[in-house]
């Protein structure tokens, strides 16, 4: 008798947004569901993607494999009270999986399992790098997701750790770890010709340190800035320029005052497509990310997929991703980094090392890998265990 395929249904109406962090997480952890149901369909999943306006163009190619629901909108409020609760008792859904923002505070009539992915327990850790808008809608959504969701997936032990603090250990039993990865695409190295064009778009020399961050307080930049201001006073016209890459966020105006006292040695192109992204990581000196608070620490192990030494945060999450290939600082101290800073640029047998050592390190972590943890955690949810 043939078993009926379980419906999950996965929310991917935020991926419309600047593809990094929790967007980028969503996008690849789907992509790689939909490969996997292609070579192993002897576990059959029928997957109803949702998303903002339009398919998203990542999922064009799978377009034959999944279910599209497209909401007309992409307020995220008015999508997930009011126009979720509406539609998702019309699927027949087992699984709803919500991997950037919480579920719906109210699920009426809600016969399937649901599921979200809680990054950090940032809102609660660091309350002050979000708005107060931001911090009353994700730690209302957030503590609500604890008690009505079936699982929780996160993203390192770190962070469930953070979770138990700060919503209680009871929940602890419900939370899953499950790792992110690099996507492969760094792992490839540019052609000649882009690198040669990615340097002149920005008016790169040979060497330069890399940040690759949102704009925000959580990054740390400001003490970054106060440390690579060490660096080039220590240096002079021998300091490579710091480039900074990013959207901007909240509160970014006093970073980018920092950035304009720095004169010519910050260089800040903002948010760049994948494409440039992978050939600034391969020609940079190093990473530097000092974060105060990651769930994970995505960019650290895409710099180590990329051959990109890495500078990074002697805590949070960071400690997990990096391992011992990284070199890592106290990022409250800006003399700290300065000497990492100094110490990656001027020992030339150090560099090698750290570019063999990061990507063992990265190899240890795969999207396939990740997918399957996530589809064993929804046949937990639907009672199908194999």
């Amino acid at each position: 008798m043939t078993q009926k395929p379980l419906r999950v249904g996965i929310d991917l109406t935020a991926i419309w947004r600047q593809p990094t962090g929790i967007f980028r997480y969503s996008t690849e952890i789907a992509r790689h569901l939909l490969q996997m149901q292609e070579q192993e369909a002897d576990i059959p999943i029928r997957y109803f993607l949702f998303f903002a306006r339009n398919i998203h163009p990542d999922f064009l190619p799978f377009r034959g494999t999944f279910d599209a629901v497209i909401c007309p909108f992409t307020n995220e409020l008015f999508i997930k009270q009011f126009w979720f609760p509406l539609i998702l008792p019309r699927l027949d859904l087992d699984v709803m999986h919500y991997p950037a923002f919480p579920p719906p505070y109210f699920q009426p009539f809600a016969a399937y399992s649901t599921i979200m992915t809680l990054h950090d327990a940032g809102p609660w850790r660091y309350p002050q790098t979000l708005t107060l808008r931001g911090r009353l809608y994700f730690r209302a959504l957030l503590a609500r997701g604890m008690h009505t969701c079936t699982r929780v997936i996160t993203v390192s032990n770190h962070a469930k750790a953070e979770i138990g603090v700060f919503l209680g250990e009871r929940f602890l039993p419900k939370i899953a770890v499950i790792p992110e990865a690099a996507h492969s695409r760094f792992a490839f190295p540019c052609s000649d010709d882009l690198k040669a064009s990615v340097r002149a778009s920005y008016h790169l020399p040979e060497r330069y340190f890399l940040t690759v961050a949102t704009v925000e307080p959580r990054k740390n930049l400001v003490t970054l800035l106060a440390g690579y201001r060490l660096l080039s006073k220590r240096l002079g016209t021998k300091c490579p320029p710091l480039v900074i890459v990013g959207r901007r966020g909240w509160q970014y105006s006093t970073i980018l005052q920092y950035v304009t006292e720095l004169e010519n040695k910050v260089i800040f192109p903002g948010f760049v497509i994948d494409e440039v992204l992978v050939a600034l990581y391969q020609m940079a000196t190093c990473l530097v990310f000092p974060s105060l608070y990651e769930g994970f620490g995505l960019p650290v192990l895409e710099a180590m997929t990329a051959g990109c030494p890495v500078i990074t945060s002697n805590l949070s999450s960071l400690l997990e991703v990096a391992g011992d290939a990284a070199l890592l600082v106290d990022p409250l101290q800006a003399l700290e980094i300065a000497v990492a800073m100094q110490q990656v640029l001027q020992d030339d047998t150090l560099r090698p090392l750290m570019i063999l050592a990061g990507r063992n390190q990265a190899a240890r972590f795969s999207w396939t890998q990740t997918a399957r943890m996530t589809r064993d955690i929804y046949l937990q949810a639907a009672d199908r265990s194999t």
